[in-house]
């Protein structure tokens, strides 16, 4: 028996435990009702369905499923299904995949005849223009997740990027200082304000997100302890035409990159000094000075942005003659120059805050083989053959 809401069309349970509903989109050319049915597992599935039909029909928005293009689609899974549940970076991420090449690509294929082959053509096309497997997995991840929600909604049938071919992944080998480019970094360095975010790096591991969202509180001067607690984001809005950068602080990403990671003495040390010159720059510039606690700042206290960094990073290459490098060559030295000298892969894992620690070890495969030597030798002297 069909059970109704107020406004909210008519909802039935099936024969076979499911439920489904109907509801009236409209008319026909010869002014006869226009339905449109929603299926579901659950009551709720439907309803939500139905609810989200009713909105847009309200806002005129509603778009005939059967009219439905991928581009109306993919906007729609943006605005509906990922603004309020990620993080804004994310949705940035996606947006950007959207508008940058699916869009440009598939955008103008209704849902209904987006095909296989179609999504097969439209990922080796972005192997072809150059992109790196991980952008183009990446990108396909996007639309995948967006076409089987369309799935689930009863606009399509089946998801037609379920079965598709992916690029041949491409080997990555990080770019590693040597320990003489690495001093040469170091001393080139200590010339630039804010230069110890780098020394920083070099000693610690950090994520250059994680380095700028520091603030003196991460820092236990007795213990000699780092505290990674937080994250410095960048993304843009675009809305009305306009581009909005936006510089805000989350969480990390997984819970491994909450943790803590021992300071070296000279680290302490440098540190301290910092801390008294930040102290120095507040009473100077007080009347203008904004009190963030943050470690890595301008004269006046306010946060810094990645782009300023890269500018730093570009200004060191071009003293030492120095190239290919950018905050993450720091953090890939440290984990090399670290597993070199004998730290263990899962400790390793620790202080870069992986996930897993595959992630670790397929990174450093090319350090891998002769720390296990170099460990292998250790016992040498115990084994007399």
């Amino acid at each position: 028996m069909a059970k109704r809401g107020q406004g909210e069309g008519s909802i039935s349970k099936r024969s076979d435990g499911t439920w489904w509903a109907r509801i009236t989109v409209g008319k026909t050319p010869d002014g006869k009702q226009k339905r449109k049915a929603f299926y579901g597992k659950t009551r709720k599935e439907v309803q939500e369905k139905l609810t989200a039909a009713l909105n847009d029909i309200n806002n005129n928005t509603y778009i005939e499923p059967s009219k439905m293009t991928v581009e109306q689609w993919m906007y729609i899974w943006l605005r509906d299904y990922k603004k309020a549940s990620v993080k804004p970076k994310t949705y940035a991420a996606y947006e950007a995949h959207v508008k940058n090449h699916i869009a440009p690509e598939l955008g103008s294929y209704t849902l209904a005849s987006l095909r296989n082959d179609m999504v097969q053509r439209f990922v080796n096309g972005l192997a072809d223009k150059g992109l790196k497997s991980i952008t183009i997995e990446r990108i396909v991840g996007t639309l995948k997740t967006a076409l089987m929600q369309a799935v689930d909604n009863d606009l399509i049938v089946k998801n037609p990027a379920s079965r598709i071919k992916m690029p041949l992944k491409q080997e990555r080998t990080p770019r590693v200082l040597t320990v003489h480019e690495q001093e040469l970094f170091m001393e080139a360095s200590k010339e630039h304000r804010n230069g110890e975010i780098f020394l920083l790096i070099l000693g610690t591991g950090l994520r250059i997100g994680e380095a700028l969202a520091l603030t003196w509180d991460d820092i236990d001067f007795e213990n000699h302890i780092l505290c990674v607690n937080r994250t410095q984001i960048e993304y843009c809005d675009h809305i009305d035409g306009k581009t909005i950068y936006h510089r805000e602080y989350s969480t990390p990403k997984t819970k491994s990159g909450q943790r803590t990671i021992p300071l070296i003495p000279s680290l302490v040390d440098m540190l301290l000094t910092l801390k008294e010159q930040r102290e120095q720059e507040k009473q100077k510039f007080k009347e203008a000075y904004k009190d963030t606690g943050l470690i890595f700042c301008n004269y006046y206290g306010v946060s810094l942005n990645y782009t300023a960094i890269a500018k730093k990073i570009q200004s060191i290459c071009k003293k030492t003659g120095l190239e290919g490098v950018h905050p993450h060559t720091l953090r890939h030295t440290f984990a090399t120059r670290g597993l070199e000298n004998g730290i263990d892969l899962k400790i390793m894992q620790e202080l870069l805050g992986h996930s897993s620690i595959k992630m670790t070890a397929d990174l450093y495969t090319h350090v891998l083989p002769e720390t296990k030597k170099n460990s292998m030798m250790k016992i040498a002297g115990t084994i007399n053959i």
